[in-house]
């Protein structure tokens, strides 16, 4: 019998799980300096949840993992991180306000396999519960800015925009009173461009009059400042808008006002979103997250009438993409691999204990020694196989001198040092990788 992995998945084998691990490490690093705390939640959830009001409803059965367990429970694996979240403060409405927290995790959707998209993939989210401040929003993006730059990214940006806009013009101006529909066609401008927009909603029975006053809406453009004077001078008083000036007056005292580019076409399809909401571009087409303020969802769900904002990156999508541009070879490591080969068989006690010192002593060393009976000149061999940078040789020799033969793997160089000296010459390499690490 021959075994694959389920439709949509896949393996990680070592080489490729340490660059994921890497992904994981840098973008949690950059989550916790800014203040948010881990929390982990269930793979599954109850399907009343993942069904709720302000979500995709009923209809997400057809999108998820949805079953059955054998005391027929309705349940589900999360399709996101947000709705565990939601049930988790809905459930502690004590939690000390406001709560900064982040999650990065596996979920699962039963969409159509293709390029970048998988059913099981990786999220990582940050969120803010229990404020309305702007500044709360505007965290949320300064981290997700800082995690792409840490793993190496340069012209990455990100769309803004604000529901409330929207919503009052199209309401206001436009004279439109069913506008769910709809946002959820214009959200697709940019997969489906103008004529598709226009098709979608001439679908939906909205006249041509009016489809034509929200195309002119959407096509409204220039700089971030432009466009907000160009609404306010064409619709006059817009809820939302100043939201959206004080989101960039802010995101400039964080310095990553330059990532941010205002498009009035995103409203993002789920219904939960209130206010501002964002979404992640890498360039050439690829999205990689997003979110928003979301302050009606835990009251949705029986809990306090709480605010809440949060953004989304999509660790798969991010992960391939650096794969595809050979993105990782630039990141600094933060350990140094060693294998220490015996000469012997008998000199493996040896070996053993010149891996516990190195452990002990040597902050950021992985050591293994050979575990196959091996001759030097294959442990040499699958040493060069593992990648690693260094090779220790324990002979009689090095025993009796008291000095191992360091090979360094990538430069192709050796030397014969005491092993005082092999811990010193790690540590001097650990202190300049945190020092690049930092920068």
């Amino acid at each position: 019998m021959k075994f694959q992995t389920p439709k949509g998945t896949r393996d990680f084998m070592p080489e490729e799980a340490a660059k994921l691990q890497k992904v994981l490490d840098i973008v949690r690093s950059v989550f916790e300096k800014y203040g948010f705390a881990p929390i982990f939640t269930p793979m599954f959830e109850d399907f009343g949840l993942l069904s709720a009001k302000g979500g995709l409803g009923e209809a997400v059965k057809n999108e998820i993992y949805y079953f059955k367990d054998k005391a027929d429970r309705e349940l589900g694996l999360r399709f996101d991180l947000t709705m565990p979240l939601v049930r988790v403060i809905a459930s502690n409405p004590q939690i000390p306000k406001p709560f900064k927290r982040y999650a990065i995790s596996r979920v699962w959707r039963y969409d159509q396999p293709q390029a970048m998209r998988y059913r099981e993939f990786w999220q990582a989210d940050v969120d803010v519960v229990g404020s309305s401040s702007i500044i709360a929003d505007v965290e949320c993006i300064a981290a997700t800015c800082e995690s792409l730059e840490r793993l190496g990214f340069q012209d990455f940006f990100i769309r803004i925009n604000n529901r409330k806009i929207v919503q009052s013009i199209f309401e206001k101006s436009i004279g439109m009173n069913n506008i769910r529909e709809a946002f959820r066609s214009i959200d697709k401008l940019g997969k489906i461009g103008d004529d598709g927009v226009k098709a979608e909603l001439e679908e939906k029975a909205i006249d041509s009059k009016t489809i034509t006053k929200i195309m002119k809406f959407l096509k409204i453009s220039g700089s971030n400042n432009s466009i907000i004077i160009k609404l306010g001078k064409k619709y006059g008083q817009v809820d939302g808008l100043t939201e959206l000036e004080d989101l960039l007056k802010f995101a400039k005292k964080f310095g990553m006002a330059k990532r941010l580019k205002i498009d009035l076409s995103l409203v993002r399809g789920l219904d939960y979103y209130t206010g501002c909401v964002f979404e992640v571009e890498l360039g050439g087409g690829v999205s990689c997250g997003g979110g928003g303020r979301y302050d009606n969802l835990v009251k949705d769900i029986g809990g306090p009438d709480i605010a809440a904002t949060g953004i989304s990156m999509g660790i798969s999508r991010i992960f391939e993409v650096m794969k595809n541009n050979k993105m990782f070879e630039s990141l600094p490591s933060n350990t140094t691999r060693v294998f220490i080969a015996n000469v012997d068989k008998k000199l493996l006690p040896e070996a053993i204990k010149v891996s516990k010192r190195l452990r002990n002593k040597a902050k950021g060393v992985l050591c293994q020694t050979d575990l196959m009976d091996r001759n030097l000149t294959k442990q040499l061999e699958y040493a060069d196989s593992l990648g690693v940078d260094y090779v220790i040789i324990v002979g009689q020799k090095e025993l009796k001198e008291g000095k191992y033969v360091l090979k360094d793997m990538k430069m192709k160089l050796e030397d014969r040092l005491k092993i005082g000296e092999i811990i010193k010459k790690f540590k001097k390499s650990q202190k300049s990788m945190d020092k690049s690490k930092k920068n």
